[in-house]
């Protein structure tokens, strides 16, 4: 069995016994130091000096609480005794074949270390104690502090998106979220106030432990130093060569008894009386890291960990930046079609420049949404603006066309208002008012033509009739000189400014002499209506534009896509109505029309009821397509709402066949935990029971000592007498088998750090796998949400649909109620059908078409009732845990109503 050259004993043969290398890693000054002066001097001159030491990797200055972790993340944390063990050792040749140099670095050595304090084998105790729970306190403040400002980070830039949000909807026109807005920001900037709060604290309770961490680790080197420089003082005495000649003047752990420069067997006899002054886990410590030199494994672990970082938070900011880019394309696809791509991630992991490309995309980025959103803004004004112009100029037009048609006696319809620069809401309220009011007028006067009809015709009417017309036909000429007026006047004052020549219209023509005659007026009456339908039909447009106008501005960007469709939607239903409103005016107007035909071709008597007839039944038949048209969508919709049903049943299935298997990967979480925790405790039990057999070593060397007196006694005792040396070499077995049995439950403690280190990896592996189908369960929800979404706007779209059928059904009622009892040309007049009887028919008719639509629909509705149940049934079924535990994302997303 052989020994260090270093005369020092350790449990651990290194290299096959070859010396440890005996540069020290610490400097300490004294007044005949070699060691290094300046930056890397003494602990007690310069509070840095710890920073290259395996605990304190980072740079020891108070850095703000913002920029504290850049380089001390994973600083404190020490290498394991594999990482230990992996790196490769120091060899000291260049030492062993200069004696001289040896001699001086120890003397030197032994000099600085003759004033410093040795502490008892408590007090070592209790700062190993201290320093450890200081560690953990450590560890702990640390990763929190991580944590709360990574969260600080986010509540900033939710902060400044919050704050452009806001100013957006201050610009905007009569928003109706910028309360919401407000309170966001709000909350924003309390929780940013609150996590900078959390951030500074831990900072300083950091920084208020480091430094007595270090006063720690100072108290504890010294204190093995001053160890060390004892046990050589003492072993000075007696150093002779083995040939009799005295050496020259060289520390005794060079040449001591127990030296082995040259190869020579050591005498196991030997008892190195220096291990009464070592403590040995710190002496096993400090020996690992004089010869691993571990710090080094720590710098290469803690730079791996930094490029594995830049280089998620390089992919983050590429994902984000294609994000914003699809945003602005899609806010104005034409101009931004060409939009320039993300800058690429860098193949070059230590490359970190690739993360201020992919910072000034989105900070580019950013400034182009802002733009966007400003433009739009003022786009949006200026629309309003004009918008309003043409408004009063149309309601100018109505004023006056209602005034010449107002009769003398009635109210006087007010007039337009003045153009006040807040909204087009008060001209479009004018507007549907002037347009109500010109539906009573032709109303009156269709009642009043009906009346006429239905009386007798007389020979003294014609001079009214034409008195009448005639009076119409100058209300008529005085409105459109009153209009051409009013426009005049608007060119003029538009053509001061260049910018409005697109607002100018053409000129129309106009015959101011024009006469009167039967056509004519028909013409004007026809023109006057076409401009109304067209003006109505403006007004719709406009007021709808105004109003998806103000929806846009008041929602975000994600949202305008989302209404795109719907309002597409709601577009088509409402040219859909719009389109029936102008058959129904056209109908109107036809009746008028067909009235003057009759006024003026009276004569022909039944040629002219025969073609009244004739466009009522083509009506009719024109109706009843509508309301076949109608029944057909209705249909269409159900089968849709169907289909939907369908699809909503296809996701509960895979929704619940997700919650089971997310149920099942937190049962697999659960058990690998316990069983982590049980490797830990195992763990723990095999550090302690290596703590108490090195307490039983020591103690046995204590009293072996006490025991047998000193190495000199010994060895004369022994020599004198063979039992005492029988028993001194039973202790040397027993001391053996000792440090065999203390390795071989240092290789079990590898063993459980190794189980420990997969137990690790698999709970990782299961918490990825949950979060993965964590996305699935939200995925999910969130199309089983949009699918109710779907089928409540569908049921409303069957409702409004049912209610047009209705209303087409009592048009058709009326249509045919109306033309009872109405011969055709051809028709005998004394035919025996009564009006009364006919009616009687009617009504029986309708009362049985009425009958079957209410079957239908009670059947419609029954089956609806029928599949709302269903729908519910597999929704409960759904929400019906499997298991006695929920996670906190089942809290979190709950199951749609």
């Amino acid at each position: 069995m052989t020994n260090n050259t270093n005369g020092l004993r350790s449990q651990y043969p290194y290299n096959n016994g070859e010396p440890l290398s005996p540069r020290p890693l610490y400097d300490f000054p004294s007044p005949t130091s070699n060691y290094p002066s300046g930056a890397v001097a003494s602990p007690g001159y310069y509070p840095f000096a710890y920073q290259n030491t395996p605990r304190f990797g980072g740079s020891a200055f108070i850095p703000p609480s913002d920029v504290f972790l850049d380089g001390r993340g994973g600083s404190v944390q020490e290498p394991s005794m594999d990482a230990r063990r992996a790196l490769s050792k120091r060899t000291s040749e260049a030492l062993q074949s200069d004696p001289v140099a040896m001699h001086l670095l120890v003397e030197t050595a032994l000099g600085d270390s003759q004033h410093f304090q040795v502490l008892s084998i408590e007090e070592v105790e209790a700062l190993k104690q201290e320093q450890k729970a200081l560690n953990a306190r450590l560890n702990s403040s640390r990763r929190k502090l991580e944590s709360e400002t990574k969260i600080r980070d986010a509540a900033q830039s939710l902060a400044r998106l919050t704050a452009k949000q806001e100013k957006g909807h201050r610009r905007g026109l009569s928003s109706r979220g910028s309360a919401a807005a407000k309170d966001t920001l709000v909350r924003s900037e309390e929780q940013l106030k609150a996590s900078g709060k959390k951030v500074e604290d831990l900072a300083r309770e950091v920084l208020e432990i480091e430094p007595r961490m270090q006063a720690i680790d100072s108290q504890l080197l010294m204190h093995t130093a001053g160890i060390l420089q004892l046990s050589h003082g003492h072993s000075k005495r007696g150093s002779r060569f083995s040939n009799g000649a005295q050496r020259p003047d060289s520390p005794a752990s060079l040449y001591g008894p127990n030296t082995n420069l040259n190869g020579r067997p050591k005498n196991e006899d030997n008892f190195d009386d220096r291990s009464l002054y070592r403590s040995p886990d710190n002496l096993d410590n400090l020996m690992n890291a004089l010869q691993n030199g571990s710090y080094q494994q720590t710098e290469s672990l803690e730079r791996q960990n930094q490029l594995q970082a830049v280089t998620a938070t390089e992919k983050r900011l590429t994902e984000l930046n294609e994000r914003m880019r699809e945003l602005i394309v899609q806010a104005n696809p034409e101009r931004n079609q060409q939009y320039s791509q993300p800058p690429q991630i860098s193949a070059d992991p230590s490359d970190v420049s690739g993360l201020d490309r992919q910072l000034d995309y989105l900070d580019q980025g950013l400034r182009d949404v802002g733009a966007e959103q400003i433009n739009i803004r003022n786009n949006s004004k200026h629309s309003l603006n004009a918008v309003e112009g043409r408004l009063e100029g149309i309601n100018n037009q109505l004023y006056s066309l209602i005034s010449k048609s107002e009769d003398a006696n009635a109210e006087r319809f007010p007039a337009p208002p003045r153009i006040q620069g807040g909204g087009s809401q008060e001209q479009l309220n004018y507007v549907e008012d002037a347009f109500y009011h010109v539906e009573e007028l032709l109303n009156w006067t269709n009642q009043q033509l009906q009346e006429s009809l239905s009386k007798p015709p007389a020979n003294n009417l014609d001079p009214q009739y034409e008195a009448t017309i005639m009076g119409l036909w100058s209300i008529i000429k005085a409105g459109e000189d009153e209009a051409r007026y009013i426009k005049r006047q608007r060119r003029e004052m538009l053509a001061s400014d260049p910018s409005n020549d697109e607002e100018l219209s053409a000129d129309e023509d106009y015959n101011e002499n024009e006469e009167f005659s039967l056509g004519a007026f028909s013409a004007k009456v026809q023109l006057l209506y076409s401009q109304r339908s067209s003006l109505k039909e403006k007004s719709g447009i406009l007021h709808r534009q105004i109003k998806q106008q103000r929806e846009l501005n008041s929602r975000s960007d994600a949202q305008k896509e989302e209404e795109f469709g719907r309002l597409n939607d709601e577009a088509q239903r409402a040219r859909n109505e719009k389109i029936a409103a102008e058959r129904e005016l056209e109908r109107a107007v036809n009746q008028l029309r067909q009235f003057d035909e009759q006024e003026s071709a009276r004569n022909m008597g039944r040629e002219a009821e025969s073609r009244a007839i004739q466009e009522a039944q083509e009506r009719c038949n024109t109706l009843e397509a509508q309301l076949r048209e109608a029944q057909d969508k209705g249909r269409n919709d159900a089968t849709s709402l169907a289909q939907s049903s369908a699809r909503m049943n296809e996701l509960t299935a895979a929704l619940q066949a997700a919650t089971w298997e997310k149920q099942a990967a937190e049962a697999r979480h659960i058990e690998v935990t316990k069983t982590l925790t049980t490797k830990e405790q195992d763990f723990q039990d095999l550090e302690g029971e290596i703590i108490r057999l090195k307490s039983e070593l020591t103690i046995a060397q204590a009293e072996l000592d006490g025991a047998y007196g000193t190495r000199a006694e010994r060895a004369a005792e022994s020599a004198a007498n063979p039992t005492i040396k029988k028993e001194l070499d039973q202790l040397a077995e027993k001391n053996a088998s000792l440090l065999l049995e203390i390795q071989g439950l240092q290789k079990a403690a590898e063993a459980a750090s190794h189980s420990e280190v997969e137990a690790r990896d698999s709970e990782r592996n299961l918490k990825a796998e949950l979060s993965g189908m964590t996305a699935e369960y939200e995925a999910l929800t969130r199309d089983a949400i949009q699918t109710e979404r779907d089928r409540e706007t569908l049921e409303t779209t069957i409702d409004n649909l049912r209610n047009n059928i209705e209303k087409l059904e009592l048009q058709l009622t009326d249509e045919k109620v109306r033309w009872i009892g109405v011969t055709s040309p051809g028709q005998a007049q004394d035919t025996s059908v009564t009006l009364s009887a006919m009616r009687s028919e009617f009504k029986k008719m309708m009362r049985d078409k009425t009958a079957e639509g209410m079957k239908l629909l009670r059947a419609e509705q029954e089956e609806r009732r029928k599949l709302e149940a269903m729908i519910r049934g597999l929704r409960k079924d759904a929400n019906v845990p499997t298991t006695p535990q929920k996670s906190s994302l089942s809290k979190a997303w709950p199951a749609p109503a």
